[in-house]
């Protein structure tokens, strides 16, 4: 391995988020996906409550709301296939595997007041211990605020009409491994899930109406625009146009933009291509680590 030593700014932050994002999956027992329920993306009905994807992502307003949807996912990857499971970790940690330049201070504050809101909210309950990082319970991601149930498990033991509350989909590990997790938007996330639902689980392109954007996922025009916008610019996800079936003797051609995950490209290091903002939001510069030794 490299010395981070020898790493400028901002390749030597690069390199510390990979190394704690590999440890972080060592210690997972090497999951390779995040198990995100389709509960916690979407809603079945328009009148129902804002899912969970759209109240972290703007709950507070600010970035903060990128902070929490990070911070929330990331235990979702380290919790798979367990149930109810709770984490130790001081904030600093989990400031490295978000990529924070500044992980031992400002980093670990955002972390703090992330998962303040977090608790507040009712998708972690924060066990507060003396002298220690704060015990962390991971709470329903459907927004329950009961105790986590990993959704592969929880299908197989419940009733056939229950089944679909935890159906899910599979976000890669190598949104962390590859360092996307640092450097797309908030809204460039959360669209990413939006199109893994839409998709459930094949590849095929998916058209997403404005309507579709706020009635199914309470997701604003912009945060729609900003995040596909972002995931077509990253070479995430590919666009085309597709005419749109017309009657007999109509005198305008209509089209309109699909979109298709394109996954393999997930797996490509974050800043292979083109400039990179890593860690917008974190605040500035940050020292060589070895994020999870000393657990």
């Amino acid at each position: 391995m490299e010395n981070s030593g020898n790493f400028s700014q901002p390749d030597e932050q690069l390199h510390g988020q990979r190394i704690a994002a590999q440890q972080a999956k060592a210690r997972a027992g090497g999951a390779n996906s995040a198990a995100v329920r389709y509960r916690f993306i979407a809603r079945s009905k328009p009148e129902e409550d804002a899912p969970p994807l759209a109240r972290l992502l703007r709950g507070g307003g600010g970035r903060g709301g990128k902070a929490r949807l990070q911070l929330y996912l990331s235990m979702l990857w380290l919790s798979r296939n367990e149930n109810a499971p709770h984490f130790e970790y001081p904030a600093y940690q989990w400031a490295r595997l978000l990529g924070a330049k500044k992980p031992d201070t400002a980093g670990a504050r955002q972390i703090q007041q992330a998962l303040r809101w977090l608790d507040g909210e009712a998708f972690v309950r924060l066990q507060h211990r003396q002298g220690a990082p704060s015990a962390i319970h991971l709470l329903s991601d459907a927004g329950t605020g009961r105790p986590y149930e990993a959704p592969g498990l929880a299908y197989k033991k419940v009733p056939k009409a229950q089944r679909g509350e935890h159906l899910y989909v599979q976000l890669s590990a190598a949104l962390w491994t590859s360092g996307w997790i640092a450097e797309l938007s908030g809204a460039a996330i959360a669209m990413y899930l939006v199109l893994l639902h839409e998709a459930r689980g094949e590849e095929k392109p998916v058209w997403l109406s404005p309507r579709i954007g706020r009635e199914r996922y309470d997701l604003s025009d912009e945060t729609r625009r900003k995040g596909l916008s972002d995931l077509v610019e990253r070479q995430l996800v590919s666009v085309r146009r597709r005419p749109v079936h017309q009657g007999l003797f109509e005198d305008h051609y209509r089209s309109r933009n699909v979109y298709q995950l394109l996954p393999d490209r997930l797996t490509r290091y974050a800043t292979d291509e083109g400039p990179h903002s890593w860690g917008q939001g974190w605040g500035g510069g940050m020292e060589p680590f070895d994020p999870f030794a000393s657990l």
